[in-house]
């Protein structure tokens, strides 16, 4: 269809009210404007960055300070469990003044050191066991070598310091003597 052939009352509309051009309301920003802008941007992640970073430095420092703690402190249950193992031998020590039997003063004793073994185990501290074993050098320090008709070589024959395994870690090897084998050969 032409203007021609279109009804008057739409030919009238159109002639009467010509296409009016919208401005737009946003104008192109100058490049001043982009510029200020983009630094503006630029400033508010580097001060997101900034704070990141102060808070990472912190939680870091906060964190060390608690390990610091646990380490310190750590062995508090393990003292506290030996406390009264120390009184009873205490006890021991008093009522060797007053003994009048040895036998007493030594089952005292006795009591004391089991008492000390039981804390350990309840700390997975377990006592080596060395005596008539074969010389083992992760778990036993061999002191001396003697001959023995009684065990073969290089089997602890002694005990002279009893050692100890936290965990499945060796805390101090057990000092030992070893047999050389029999005195004749």
């Amino acid at each position: 269809m032409t203007n021609m052939e279109q009804p008057e009352e739409i030919q009238n509309q159109t002639e009467n009210n010509p296409v009016e051009e919208k401005e737009t309301p946003h104008e192109m920003p100058t490049l001043e404007e982009q510029l200020q802008a983009a630094i503006s941007e630029r400033d508010e992640a580097q001060d997101r960055f900034l704070r990141s970073q102060a808070e990472l430095d912190n939680t870091r420092k906060r964190y060390q300070k608690e390990l610091e703690l646990m380490r310190q402190y750590a062995a508090a249950p393990f003292i506290q469990d030996l406390l009264p193992a120390l009184d009873n031998l205490k006890r021991a020590i008093d009522a060797a003044e007053n003994a009048s039997q040895v036998d007493e003063l030594k089952q005292g004793v006795e009591m004391v050191a089991k008492q000390l073994l039981d804390v350990f185990q309840r700390h997975n501290i377990k006592a080596i066991d060395a005596l008539g074993k074969p010389f083992d050098p992760n778990l036993h320090e061999a002191l001396q070598q003697m001959p023995s008709d009684e065990y073969p070589a290089m089997t602890v024959t002694h005990e002279l310091e009893q050692g100890f395994i936290l965990n499945d870690r060796v805390v101090r090897p057990t000092k030992v003597i070893v047999s050389s084998g029999p005195a004749g050969s």
